[in-house]
């Protein structure tokens, strides 16, 4: 592994930001530290800056211990939340600071900054400053600035936070496909699960200060390994009393359940294929998607949600149907456990 973090902690008074914390980054991977407020992840990423001192544990990157090194002279690049671009300097010379600061011979820093600004897609823009650049344009100069000084290591304190909706979708693929073009060690911070899953090549999952689970989104997803990254990564409801739903009978120690709307079939009653795993239900309510359909569902008092192709059967709000549920996850005081409709005969059939 390319960054180590092994066994950190830290404390803020009473408060544990970091409890035992360990994972590694491999190198060029594009990593998120994702959590909701308070979990921890921004504490991690400023320890590995160097921000902040770990009050036990260790932090190597390519094989160096860094704890006792300060920020300066750890060869990371970081780029902040809300840009911190120098107001009153121009693009150029905004890119260029950590290279004047090092003391750079002038030819050098001038081919530098060109060849970043024409890698990001602003030339023609280098004699302006900030208040004249959109927010996307913001982030691609804190983003060159950041590499001007070629860190090993990038550092994204939610980068896309600043940034209108719009945008920061075009911004992740822009960021993503630009990272595996430098090829530079990448670790960013955010709370969107969505941002996390489109951009990251693999995820660490923090809460109250512990580290949840590690994997790529779709390991992650596929297979939560506890109750909070089960709830936490894509949308669910919980299901208290699972038991009653056909298919699935309780299992001592298991709760409760995560039921996800991709697990959820329905149908017309008289198009049921299922009939003995099936129950019947109440369209509730209807939400236009985009390309989907969000269907709120009553099963004998139980919320479900479930997804509709816009080309599928036409339901209204008051609706019976037919509910089919594939799967679910059930949770334990730590652990979770994946439980398939057991009436189903053939499983792969709807298995999504």
């Amino acid at each position: 592994m390319y960054v180590e973090l092994k066994n950190l902690n830290k404390r803020f008074g009473g408060f544990q930001a970091s409890d035992n914390v360990s994972f590694g980054v491999g190198k060029g991977k594009l990593i998120g530290l994702l959590g909701p407020s308070g979990s921890g992840k921004t504490t991690i990423l400023r320890m590995i800056a160097g921000l902040e001192t770990p009050d036990s544990g260790d932090i190597f990157i390519g094989g160096t211990r860094m704890n006792d090194l300060p920020p300066a002279k750890r060869g990371i690049g970081l780029v902040f939340q809300n840009y911190a671009l120098f107001r009153y300097m121009t693009v150029f010379d905004n890119i260029a600071f950590g290279l004047t600061v090092r003391k750079k011979d002038k030819k050098y820093i001038r081919d530098r900054v060109s060849e970043l600004i024409k890698f990001i897609g602003l030339e023609g823009l280098e004699k302006r400053r900030p208040h004249q650049l959109s927010g996307g344009q913001k982030q691609r100069v804190a983003f060159a600035r950041a590499l001007a000084p070629n860190p090993h290591l990038l550092l994204l304190d939610e980068p896309f936070a600043a940034i209108d909706a719009k945008v920061r979708k075009e911004l992740r693929s822009w960021l993503r496909d630009t990272i595996n073009k430098v090829g530079i060690t990448s670790v960013f911070v955010t709370h969107d699960q969505e941002e996390a899953v489109e951009v990251a090549d693999e995820i660490v999952i923090t809460n109250n200060g512990r580290v949840e689970q590690v994997g790529t989104p779709i390991e992650i997803y596929k297979d939560p390994k506890t109750p909070f990254a089960a709830g936490f990564i894509g949308k669910s409801v919980t299901i208290s009393d699972y038991g009653k739903l056909r298919g699935f009978e309780k299992i001592e120690g298991f709760e409760s359940a995560l039921l996800r709307p991709e697990s959820v079939h329905i149908m017309k009653p008289q198009k049921e294929l299922y009939p003995h795993a099936s129950q019947r239900g109440i369209v509730e309510d209807i939400f236009f998607k985009g390309d989907t359909l969000e269907l709120r569902v009553n099963l004998d008092g139980q919320k479900l949600i479930a997804y509709q192709s816009l080309d599928g059967a036409a339901f209204s709000v008051g609706d019976e149907i037919s509910v089919l549920i594939y799967r679910l996850y059930l949770l334990g005081e730590n652990t979770v456990r994946l439980a398939e409709n057991r009436s189903i005969k053939s499983e792969g059939n709807f298995f999504i």
